[in-house]
């Protein structure tokens, strides 16, 4: 049970020669003797796998990792985690280790994620001069974005969501259970609003293209039939907003909690006893770097100077520059682990479709 700041790491999966959050835990499990040196750079003697994959600069307040530990029966894991923690750098957190079932499997067992979108508000304005620090989200501009964002809630063809994928992909069909929008917050004189998307899986780039169309339609880009011909099979342009406010909020084991948390033998693997302890993380770490460099690099602001080259046609190909296919994943794991997906998809991404 883990948490970390993705800022100045390419990914979470080991990437040999990369610096990733992989290669810092592994390194602190090799520090701490809790795993033999030879199975660093060979993750499968030891199953080792992330219950979601998260790309470059993205954090992660809440995430499971699986892994057989050289502890011993009668290893006290308190203190375990207190010496993990040492080895670790500060922007790295390990809230507990859990003794679960034989071979667990973190990605397999995880029923659902949530991540959250940290949006300066100013970014859903539908006057294009309101596109800084001063602008405050209206009541009526914040229920027409919750409203609109209801439109992606349940199963949609997410083909123009994503790259590298063919319109007749299964694995482009994805599950949303629920979009919340919380009430807009001051922090450093930029007002924010925080999306929280809660799904089974989500595929490579969706949840920044889902940002994209709706500040797209309620800064009144795009035009009115353009979410709808979004989810059709036909090339369509979506933006992709910044990745800065992405963070993988919370991964959910009710599956396994369902099976074996009440069984007598294991610990639920839930997040409540570790509230305080994440949400102190996750302000210190997390949140707070990326209020500095929006405020620094007004990262949303410039992003927003770009929505002037969308043309929101469809059609059969578009160039990259319209549909971010030139950005590719650049944190796949060694070992055929993970394929580039924000949702944590591994080798069958389409299981998870």
């Amino acid at each position: 049970m883990m948490g970390f700041c993705g800022d100045g790491y390419r990914g979470m999966a080991l990437n040999v020669g990369v610096n990733t959050i992989e290669e810092e835990l592994i390194s602190a499990l090799q520090k701490c003797k809790f795993i033999k040196p030879e199975n660093a750079r060979e993750l499968g003697k030891m199953y080792f796998q992330r219950a979601s994959r998260t790309d470059k600069g993205v954090s992660a307040a809440r995430q499971v990792v699986s892994t057989n530990l050289n502890l011993g029966p009668d290893r006290d894991l308190k203190s375990a985690v207190s010496q993990l923690n040492e080895a670790l750098p500060d922007n790295i957190i390990v809230y507990d280790i859990i003794k679960a079932t034989k071979h667990f499997d973190s990605h397999k067992f995880a029923s659902s994620r949530v991540y959250e979108y940290n949006c300066p508000s100013f970014a859903m304005a539908p006057t294009l001069g309101d596109t800084w620090s001063g602008y405050r989200m209206t009541p009526e501009v914040l229920e027409n974005v919750r409203n609109f964002l209801q439109n992606f809630v349940g199963t949609k063809n997410y083909y123009n969501y994503t790259s590298n994928k063919s319109a007749n992909d299964p694995s482009c069909f994805r599950y949303i259970r629920s979009i919340t929008v919380s009430d807009p917050i001051v922090v450093e004189e930029i007002e924010y609003i925080r999306i929280f998307l809660h799904g089974d899986s989500f595929i490579y780039h969706q949840i920044r293209k889902i940002v994209g169309m709706t500040i797209a339609v309620m800064r009144n880009v795009a035009p009115s039939d353009h979410l709808e011909k979004s989810f059709l099979k036909e090339r369509c342009d979506v933006p992709l907003a910044p990745g800065l406010g992405l963070v993988l909020d919370e991964v959910k084991m009710s599956r396994y909690n369902k099976k074996f948390g009440k069984d007598g033998c294991h610990e639920p693997l839930v997040w409540e006893p570790y509230e305080e302890q994440v949400q102190e993380f996750k302000m210190k770490y997390i949140l707070s770097v990326i209020h500095r460099k929006e405020q620094a690099e007004s990262t949303m602001f410039n992003w927003l100077q770009t929505l002037k080259k969308h043309k929101f046609y469809t059609g059969d190909v578009l160039p990259d520059i319209l549909t971010g296919e030139s950005e590719s994943t650049d944190t796949k794991a060694t070992g055929g682990l993970t394929t580039g997906n924000e949702g944590g998809s591994t080798v069958a991404e389409s299981s998870e479709a």
